[in-house]
């Protein structure tokens, strides 16, 4: 087999991102600032230096395919974590150095050969090393739905970069990275926005193992376990409750509870319950009866007003705000 790590353009000398380093989000010392920046380009996640005290050169590059986001991100040696992942993949490979990536259902290393993708709704813990540069494309469902007939993609977790079928979707990301002139076009025009971002999910649906967990759990009956959960979460959605409470209530352990939702429901509790809780705060804004977009962001359980309009755009297609002119 083709040594692919010679051809892969991500690890040459010849790779110049230069469009990527044109398009800086932004560049600090500081850990606690590093952490709010990229939360706002990805989520909100726990940032640790490996060495207390550890400072450095951190910065985030990103250019926007249509719903997809390309980027890279250096903050040396750095433990990160990640409670649930919100309605995306996020494809992880490293332009230098290496990590070590652990969810709650595989560990893999990636480096100059492997690569990973991480599901929704997974929960993520991962320690990068002191020379890694990570580079991210982040594709939301939504943007898999609106090119593919999948309503519930699970991937292959592990992305064999020597792999000659994922070399066309490796190409693609590295000639945006690239050319100024093409990061330059996705910014001016939307239809070539919607054109790359269609092309890439292509690529990657073509290049990289997949299933819909759609289609394989739906003719089967969840568990006792499941709907309990389920019926738990309905009642309770408003409240703060946590994945081990969701446990106790469906009388399993956590871990079993977690592989039941994502074998008969294809995703995980507390991805099961933002999603009621998205759905009540839609109710609530067409019924004519909510005023203010925080009550409805409150009433429904959420907590942080700005990720609540996130995730209902990245749900909906659409603000909250757009929902209630619309009511």
């Amino acid at each position: 087999m083709q040594d692919f790590a010679a051809a892969n353009p991500f690890r040459t000398d010849g790779f110049r991102p230069t469009a990527l380093r044109s398009n800086r989000a932004f560049q600090s010392r500081d850990v606690e600032f590093t952490r709010d920046r990229i939360s706002q380009i990805l989520q909100p996640h726990q940032l640790t230096p490996v060495a207390h005290g550890q400072g450095g050169d951190f910065y985030t590059d990103h250019i926007a395919v249509g719903d997809l986001g390309i980027g890279a991100i250096h903050f040396g040696a750095m433990n990160v974590e990640v409670t649930e992942f919100a309605d995306y993949h996020l494809v992880l490979a490293c332009l230098a150095g290496n990590a070590r990536i652990v969810t709650d259902v595989w560990e893999r290393d990636i480096g100059a050969n492997r690569a990973a993708i991480v599901a929704p709704g997974s929960y993520m813990r991962a320690e990068f090393s002191s020379d890694c540069e990570q580079l991210f494309v982040r594709i939301p469902t939504r943007a898999i739905r609106s090119h593919s007939p999948y309503r519930q993609l699970e991937f292959l977790n592990e992305v064999d970069l020597t792999a000659p079928s994922i070399a066309p979707f490796i190409t693609q990301v590295a000639q945006i990275c690239s050319l100024e002139a093409t990061a330059s076009l996705l910014h001016k025009n939307a239809v070539v926005r919607r054109e790359f971002e269609r092309l890439l999910v292509c690529l990657l649906l073509a290049g990289q193992a997949h299933r819909d967990e759609a289609n394989r759990s739906g003719t089967q009956i969840a568990p006792k376990a499941v709907r309990r959960a389920e019926t738990f979460i309905r009642s309770n959605s408003s409240l703060p409750i946590s994945l081990s409470e969701i446990a106790r209530a469906a009388q399993v352990p956590t871990r079993t509870l977690l592989d039941s939702f994502k074998r008969f429901r294809g995703t995980s509790p507390m991805q099961y319950l933002r999603n009621v809780r998205l759905e009540s705060a839609r109710l609530l804004l067409q019924s004519g009866r909510a005023l203010q977009i925080s009550d409805v962001a409150f009433d429904a359980g959420f907590t942080h007003l700005g990720r609540f309009a996130s995730a209902y755009a990245e749900r909906f297609g659409e603000l909250p705000s757009e929902t209630l002119r619309r009511r």
